[in-house]
């Protein structure tokens, strides 16, 4: 938790690490190499502390703790042995057992070391089993030697071991007593009196020592070692134990003049006794030692007085008074005068008093106009002295100005009690004013500085009135009372009170007055509480001496007096004894065994009325080993039975249960008989008997029954005796067998068919022979295609029949039945062999030996004669006598163009031999290949008919011609290296005449496509380079025949296509039998495209997807083995599909595939962890992984067309955690949903949106309203967890299911599946592991405000099912209602694994197959129902560590992210509610149209008195700036006719411009337009607009506009689209779009429906051209008199030579945003491949 306690920490190995409320990890127990592979991988977790689970944040981070080996030698399991043996043991008596172990698992072995005499005793150095090796122990009582534990490298340890010889002659109580140390003393403090007054210097840094307090305790060992602690602290003092002794320390800097004048400690003195501890108390007092740290302070800040002329000289003017808060010395103040000469002349002061007095008379001219200004000074003795200053004024006076005069004072020496009340009078002071016929005096007492001068206000005075008659006559007077009850005279002593005298002539006098405090008994004395101790049996002794603390100074007040409390019982009064003084008694021996405790309540008094004191002090009887211990058999267990499987250091269940009232006691177990072959031990201190040596059940002679002898001993007392009885049972430890081992059958092919032909057998010898074995048979997985077997009798059957030549390696199998005991679900035996002999049947006609692979080759265009005959050899797969010699022939189906063309003979004089030739010349171009039937026969007339396949060799005899291909490179994030894409293509009947070509790239390539691309001279290889960027390249290659003399254009279009990481992680695949990669480019018939399965699959794949075409990438294709070719593939809108979408779907629509493209999809999502039988890692958890080789792209394809894909390779891992470890650099996607990746130290964190987010920032909550969602499925684990958080809306809902959805559509497909649903306010889970189905139900609490988590876990023994506070109730028994477990049930090859292929479906599932129809399919045991989607919110949903983002899904319905996410609105309409909605639109459609009629009439128009006939024929819409802004041409239809220069072609006139261009003939300029008020410009065009659509005539004057200006192109109709905002087909909008550049325009004027339109010519549908789509490359020559700065038409050149070469991909998808902005379009010149010529018009 952390300092707010909002966070808590925890770790995933808590055995052996700990993390503190920091987050600071900690081992908390030494790590271990040997067994963790030296790595210890945890994951760390952050959690808030919520109400629920549910309701809590958590984070997550991996952490690696690598752990460096290095040799460690054997550790003893004990640091000391202390062991004991009768002085009469004989030689092998058994002593006692050392146990060492080695963690680095290389122990060699145990010896024992310095044993004197030597030989004394011997140590089994296997074992460490010590005994008596000599008989006479030579009156030695006690031995003490080591043993040592020696690893195989010879690193060793020692432990002591102490054997005690037990005297038989002596009593038994007595004979272990001065072997055994008794805690019979408590600890002594010897100096506690010294320690009293102890002194600390004040201001010291916390750490001073104070006073090291010391206390011995005469026992020995533990019960010797002293520990201290304090009473009370008072937040001020510390103890450690240092050494035995008590080191008192200060935990902060004391200051005395701030209440720390002293202290009463208490040190506590307390023994290390196991069980009963004894202590003592010693209690002093601290001084605290004061350090000059506090100047002296003035008790006024100024002193004013007036001295009349005439004053006496010698005599006082006026006192100064200072106090200093220090104490001693350093408070004592001496007094000086500072000021100028002539003012010190007149006055001098006394040091020790502060008396002000005048030592020089005055001058009567003095008065009223001198005044003295004087600085005192007091300064204090320590050391180093400080000094505090006053200013003193003092006023010279005439002789009649004198200041008051003090007349009385009485008493003359006030004092005062401390506990005076307040209002006393204390003094009375009584003054004259020294002012003829004026007796008014004031009197004020001044508050000093401190407390002594009266701060607080503790005295005040009042005025005397006249009839109290205390002052002499003429003077007034006031009383000095105790305002404030605040009197205490142990913290003043003393006050000094200043009290000013003033008369009407404002002449003043201060006179101190020292009140002294008189000490009273006020302080009650205080007891500390004390617990104290005293052995049992001991004789008179005292307990403690008591102190009690009080705080009276007097001496007289401090005297205490100490008694029994009245409530003191009898018993304590008769066994304790309290002196006066506080010493505590014990008057008799007490017995721990009658009571263990005394409460004594103790009193103290110091005499005064009220003031005892009382307080308890627990004694403690410490116990003392004084009686026998005993077993109890009636609770403890003596007699157990142990399977002989129970493993060395295993507990055998022995329970001795031992009564002993002693708490001190040193009980020693021994097995002292029965024990054979030390086959047990027993722990000497606890009696726990565990296994020694491995037992055996099937050694009957000793490992069945023992009956073992067990002494008890104290150490002091009789020792006790038991029987205990371990009765061995058997278990099934020992493997069946099978008898024989091996086993020869034989059976005949084709005809022992589905026939049982054999029995093997096993027994085992657990059991008696004679008795039901219980054995299971069964075959590994890969005979069970061809056999079967009994499981409970080991009959073997063949199934089906068996082919000799097919199914065995020259006529024989061999099988290997297994044997398991425990009907299977116990031992295995060692598999027998079972050899099969299969007689062959003639069941076979002879094949072609020779050639090989029934191919051979004739050379076209060689005459019959000088054709070399092939040489045919026979063979038969059957034995001899059934095989060769064998015949051969055309079978009689051969085709009339094969005998006219071929022959064939046997050889003559060899058997089985044929030659063939042809009879013709052969023509390659006509025909390449014949399959040539001949029907071959054995020796018995078995015939049938084998094909031998004849190519006709090439020669370069054919005409070259152009041709065309395509290549495709999918360019794996763009790292492809330099690579051979694909070949040049040109038609040419002629396959193997490449070395007579040359290849070369043709000048007619747009430049720049050569810088990507290099073709081979000699054999037209095409590379694509490193880096080329993604687009498509139009590739024209020279091709050159120098045997014909031939040339050809061969162009290639090749698309190069980005593929990303996304883009291949989130694919899906699958595999399509009986095709090649080279199969699957082919085209069917004579096409040359469109028709191969390649293209066929993208349909297919887009048309199941709902997605075009062209946005389905084939990116891999990979030929396995068994004639197959497996397929990886993406779809793309914007995102990539998910993999779990794409094998979903295809799974569910794979029928339809087939049918359509006539193909069979053997698996979909190639995946081996899925299936049981293929996964590389068997029984235990499995990951596949996907690795694109960059290095070696694939290269597929036919004769005109190329797929260029990437290899990818499954890769599995046998794990179920992170593939990678955790990345210490941010990159894009670590974070998910928008977080930021923040790096701190080597780790990542995410900044998430909210709190809603898990570690890196996944979604963790959804809402679902009976919808669906799908997820990744789960991973295959061998311990697996699946967590999720809910809660619901209603009380049914199906919350999560993954398995299959459609019917078996393979043999091995999983029928694994796991289903989570809610039904009437019950959690049922159902699953199935490939064992049977097992469902698990929990009721929950019935309430929808509440979230819920539910827990499944599975592994190869159980599987549970516990949801958190089912019902709401914390005190329900929760292993039983919220809590289930089911074993699974066992097979053969037990499966505890879930595999699935289908997603993971959440909330609800997809249409798919009735779970009726599933079970059936699959095998299930029971039928899941089916129930309504989940109306409710998913929480989290976690599986192992693994945490589901909820937003990753893209398959969905009615889902909301997250569980807070806004719904859609509903609006639900009622039969009258549409009526209404129908009349009222009516209504509103029937008022726009009188508004619009109303305004029709009203409108005005604009008056352009000279403009008609001037413009009519260009007004239109354009997409770019310029247009119109010179658009008058008269009808001028020769616009059509500018060339590249300008000027017009075929003109009558040379060079002339047209009428656009020329300004001379614009003979007049555009009156200005008459806007009439309240009409807009936007009426005005579109008024333009409709009168110009009327007349079609109009329309004579088509221009491409590139920019600003009326510079037009010709040539290219394509400018009519250049305004397009996309690239699509379709038809351009002339009317309504205008383009980006008047988008502002179009908002303000632009038309928003067609309803105006009234046109009779339409423009025809013109489609768009892509940018580039027209480009030639530029020249390279420039008009010398023309620059690009200087004309548009140099811009318009040097943007042409900017455009890349290629046309670019086309874009991605945008998002809704940026589809709403029109995409921007270069203007493309079409002449553009023209020379520039001078003056030319400016081209785009």
């Amino acid at each position: 938790m952390d300092r707010h306690g909002l966070i808590q920490y925890r770790v995933s190995d808590p055995v052996n690490f700990e993390i503190d409320e920091g987050g600071v990890l900690y081992n908390i127990r030494p790590l271990d190499f040997e067994h963790t592979n030296g790595e210890y991988l945890l994951q760390i977790y952050a959690e808030d502390q919520g109400m629920l689970r549910s309701t809590r944040k958590q984070a997550v981070v991996a952490a690696v703790i690598r752990v460096e080996d290095t040799p460690e030698p054997p550790y003893f399991d004990a640091d000391h042995y202390d062991f004991s043996v009768s002085e009469f043991a004989g030689v092998g008596s058994y002593v006692g057992t050392v146990v060492a172990r080695d963690a680095d698992l290389n122990f060699d072995r145990y010896e024992l070391r310095q044993v004197n005499p030597p030989g004394m005793f011997a140590i089994d150095n296997t074992t460490g089993i010590i005994t008596v090796n000599s008989a006479n122990f030579q009156n030695i009582w006690e031995f003490k030697f080591s043993a040592a534990a020696i690893d195989k490298t010879d690193l060793s340890s020692t432990v002591p071991l102490k054997v005690s010889i037990i005297a038989a002659s002596r009593p038994m109580y007595a004979r272990l007593t001065w072997l055994k140390d008794e805690n019979t003393h408590k600890p002594v403090f010897s100096n506690c009196e010294d320690y009293n007054g102890i002194q600390v210097r004040e201001n010291q840094t916390a750490g001073e020592k104070v006073v090291i307090a010391t206390a011995t305790d005469a026992d020995h060992g533990v019960n010797g070692e002293v520990t201290y602690s304090l009473l009370n602290d008072f937040d001020s003092f510390a103890i450690i134990t240092d050494n035995g002794n008590g080191k008192v320390t200060t935990t902060r800097k004391l200051d005395r003049d701030r209440e720390d004048k002293e202290f009463f400690l208490t040190v506590i003195a307390r023994d290390g006794a196991p069980k009963e501890a004894l202590q003592e108390a010693c209690s002093f007092k601290v001084v605290v030692e004061d350090v000059n740290d506090n100047p002296p302070i003035f008790d006024q800040p100024r002193y004013e007085q007036n001295v009349a002329t005439d004053h006496n000289i010698n005599t006082p003017v006026l006192r100064v008074t200072a106090t200093d808060m220090d104490a001693l010395e350093n408070a004592e103040v001496t007094y000086t005068l500072g000021g100028t000469t002539e003012d010190l002349d007149y006055f001098n002061v006394s040091q020790s008093t502060g008396f002000i007095t005048l030592k020089k008379a005055l001058d009567e001219n003095m008065a009223g106009k001198k005044t003295f200004q004087l600085e005192a000074r007091a300064t204090d003795k320590g050391a180093p002295p400080m000094t505090g200053l006053v200013e003193v004024m003092i006023h010279a006076v005439s002789s009649g100005n004198l200041p008051p005069t003090v007349v009385k004072q009485e008493p003359s020496d006030p004092s005062v009690p401390e506990d005076t009340s307040e209002g006393t009078d204390i003094v009375v002071v009584c003054a004259k004013s020294n002012i003829p016929n004026n007796e008014n005096v004031y009197f004020t007492l001044l508050n000093g500085n401190t407390k002594d001068t009266n701060e607080d206000g503790t005295f005040a005075i009042r005025f005397l009135t006249e009839s109290e008659r205390m002052c002499p006559g003429g003077s007034k007077g006031v009383a000095i009372y105790l305002a404030m009850r605040s009197l205490d005279y142990e913290s003043i002593t003393a006050y000094k009170l200043i009290l000013q005298i003033v008369n009407d002539q404002n002449a003043r006098q201060d006179v101190q007055i020292v009140v002294d405090i008189v000490d009273v008994n006020d302080n009650a004395p205080l007891l500390q509480p004390f617990d104290g101790a005293i052995v049992e049996n001991s004789p008179k002794s005292l307990i403690t001496t008591i102190k009690a603390i009080d705080k009276d100074i007097t001496p007289a007040y401090r005297e205490l007096e100490y008694a029994f409390d009245p409530t003191a019982t009898d018993d304590v009064k008769r066994k304790f004894e309290l002196n006066s003084n506080g010493q505590l008694w014990t008057t008799q021996e007490l017995d721990r065994e009658e009571v263990n405790r005394y409460r004594i309540p103790i009193q103290v008094t110091d005499g005064k009325q009220g003031h005892k004191r009382m307080t308890i002090y627990w004694i403690m009887v410490l116990d003392i080993n004084d009686v026998p211990p005993r077993f109890d058999k009636a609770k403890g267990v003596y007699s157990v039975q142990v399977p002989e499987s129970k493993v060395p250091g295993k507990n055998t269940g022995i329970n001795l249960v031992v009564i002993d009232p002693d708490i001190v006691n040193h009980n020693e177990f021994q097995i002292v008989n029965g024990n054979y072959e030390q086959k047990f031990r027993i722990d000497s201190t606890t009696g726990e008997v565990s296994i020694n040596k491995e037992l055996d059940y099937d050694d009957p002679a000793h490992d069945r029954n023992f009956t073992l002898l067990v002494r008890l001993s104290d150490g002091a007392n009789k020792m006790a005796e038991t029987y205990i009885t371990i009765n061995v049972t058997n278990i099934n430890d020992i493997p069946p067998v099978f008898i024989p081992n091996k086993y020869n059958y034989t059976v005949t092919e084709n005809i022992d068919c589905d026939k049982t032909f054999g029995k093997v057998s096993a027994i085992d010898p657990d059991l008696p022979p004679d008795v039901y074995q219980n054995i299971s048979y069964y075959l590994p997985i890969e005979e069970l295609k061809n056999f079967t077997i009994n499981n409970s009798t080991g009959e073997i059957a063949i199934r089906g029949c068996l082919d000799r030549e097919a199914a065995a390696t020259r006529g024989i199998m061999t099988l290997y039945p297994h044997a398991a005991d425990e009907q299977g679900t116990g031992h295995e035996a060692h598999p027998a062999a079972v050899t099969l002999t299969i007689n062959d049947v003639n069941d076979n006609h002879p094949y072609i030996q020779s050639p090989d692979h029934s191919y051979a080759k004739f050379m076209e265009n060689t005459p019959p004669n000088a054709t070399k005959n092939l040489t045919i050899m026979l063979s038969d797969w059957d034995t001899l006598e059934h095989g060769c010699p064998c015949t051969l022939a055309f079978d009689s189906n051969t085709p009339s163009d094969i005998t006219d063309k071929f022959k064939v003979a046997p050889v003559e004089g060899i058997a089985s031999q044929y030659r063939l030739w042809p009879l013709k010349m052969l023509d390659r171009e006509a025909q390449k290949f014949y399959e040539i039937p001949f029907r071959t026969s054995d020796r018995e007339g078995v015939s049938g008919v084998r094909y031998l396949t004849v190519e006709v060799g090439d020669e370069n005899d054919s005409p070259m011609s152009d041709g065309s291909s395509t290549i495709k490179v999918y360019n794996y994030q763009g790292q492809f290296p330099p690579m051979v894409i694909g070949t040049v293509y040109v038609t040419d009947l002629d396959d193997y005449d490449v070395g007579d070509k040359t290849f070369e790239i043709d000048a007619i390539t747009r430049s720049g496509v050569d810088t990507h691309f290099d073709v081979d001279y000699n054999n037209g290889n095409i590379t694509m380079k490193k880096g080329t960027p993604e687009g498509t390249y139009e590739l024209k290659v020279k091709v050159t025949d120098k045997f014909r003399n031939e040339t050809a254009i061969g162009e290639v279009k090749i698309t190069v296509v980005d593929l990303t990481e996304e883009a291949v992680m989130h694919s899906g695949s699958f595999r399509v039998a009986g095709y090649t990669t080279h199969q699957v480019f082919e085209q069917q018939g004579s096409a040359t495209s469109g028709t191969s399965l390649y293209e066929r699959l993208k349909n297919e794949i887009g048309r199941i997807h709902d997605i075009s075409p062209d946005n389905v990438d084939i990116f891999t294709l990979r030929d396995v083995e068994g004639g197959d070719v497996d397929i990886r593939y993406n779809c793309h809108s914007s995102p990539y599909y998910t993999a779990s979408r794409l094998n979903g779907i295809m799974l569910a629509r794979r029928t339809e595939l087939n049918a359509n493209l006539n193909i069979t999809l053997k698996m979909v999502n190639i995946n081996d962890c899925l299936y049981e039988s293929l996964s590389p890692c068997e029984t235990t958890s499995c990951q596949q992984s996907l690795r694109p080789n960059i290095t070696s792209p694939l290269v597929i394809g036919s004769d005109t067309t190329t797929m260029v894909g990437v290899d990818i390779t499954e890769e599995y891992t046998c794990d179920c955690g992170a593939l990678e470890p955790p990345p210490s650099v941010c990159y894009s996607g670590f974070c998910y949903n928008g977080g930021d990746c923040i790096e701190v130290n080597n780790t990542l964190t995410c900044k998430c949106p909210d709190d809603n987010y898990g570690p890196r920032c996944e979604l963790k909550s959804a809402r679902f309203e009976r919808g669906y969602a799908w997820y990744e499925p789960l991973k295959v684990c061998e311990n697996a967890t699946l967590f999720m958080s809910f809660d619901t809306k209603e009380s049914t809902g199906l919350l999560l299911y993954s398995g299959p959805t459609v019917l078996k559509p393979w043999s091995n497909y999983p029928r694994d599946f796991l289903y989570v649903f809610l039904e009437n306010w019950i959690l049922h889970a159902y699953i199935d592991l490939g064992t049977g189905t097992i469902k698990m139900d929990i009721p929950i609490e019935q309430k929808a405000d509440r979230s819920f988590d539910y827990t499944i876990s599975w592994n190869d023994r159980d599987i549970k099912f516990e949801v958190v506070n089912c019902l709401g109730n914390t005190t329900t028994d929760s292993s039983t209602t919220c809590k289930k477990s089911v074993p699974l049930a066992g097979l053969n090859v037990p499966s505890h694994l879930l595999n699935v292929g289908a997603p993971l479906q959440v909330g609800g599932v997809t249409a798919m197959k009735p779970f009726s129809e599933l079970a059936g399919s699959y095998g299930w045991t029971l039928t899941p129902p089916i129930v309504d989607p989940f109306y409710g919110c998913v929480l989290e949903l976690r599986h192992n560590d693994y945490l589901y983002d909820l937003n990753s899904t893209d398959y969905d319905k009615n889902t909301y992210k997250p569980c807070d996410a806004p719904s859609p609105a509903r609006v639900i309409v009622g039969k009258e509610s549409i009526v209404i909605i129908v009349v009222s639109l009516l209504s509103l459609i029937m008022l726009v149209l009188l508004i619009l009629c109303l305004a029709r009439r009203n409108k005005k128009s604009i008056s352009y008195p000279e403009l008609d006939g001037i413009v009519k024929e260009t007004i239109g819409g354009t997409d770019l700036e310029g247009f119109g802004e010179k658009d008058m041409t008269q009808y001028d239809l020769k616009l059509l006719r500018v060339g590249p220069d300008g000027y017009l072609f075929n003109g009558q006139e040379e060079r002339r411009l047209p009428d656009v261009a020329d300004d001379t003939l614009q003979k007049r300029a555009a009156p200005l337009a008459q806007m009439p008020e309240g009409l807009s410009i936007g009426d005005f065009i579109s008024d333009n607009i409709k009168k110009v659509d009327k007349d079609p005539s109009d329309f004579d004057d088509v221009r491409h506009y590139c920019f600003e200006g009326d510079e037009m192109s010709i040539a290219s109709l394509s400018s009519i689209g250049s305004g397009g905002s996309s690239d699509s087909d379709t038809p351009f909008d002339y009317k309504n779009d205008w383009g980006h550049r008047f988008e502002k325009l179009n908002q303000i004027y632009g038309r928003e429906s067609d309803e105006d339109e009234d046109s009779d010519f339409e423009f025809p549908n013109i489609p768009k051209q892509r940018k580039g789509d027209s480009l030639r490359q530029l020249s390279k020559t420039k008009s010398p008199a023309s620059s690009p700065s200087q004309s548009p038409a140099g811009v318009a050149a040097q943007r042409s030579m900017d455009v890349p070469p290629a046309t670019p991909a086309k874009p991605k998808a945008k998002t809704s945003k940026e589809s709403q902005q029109p995409e921007y379009r270069e203007s493309v010149n079409p002449m553009a491949t023209y020379d520039t010529v001078e003056g030319e018009e400016s081209w785009c």
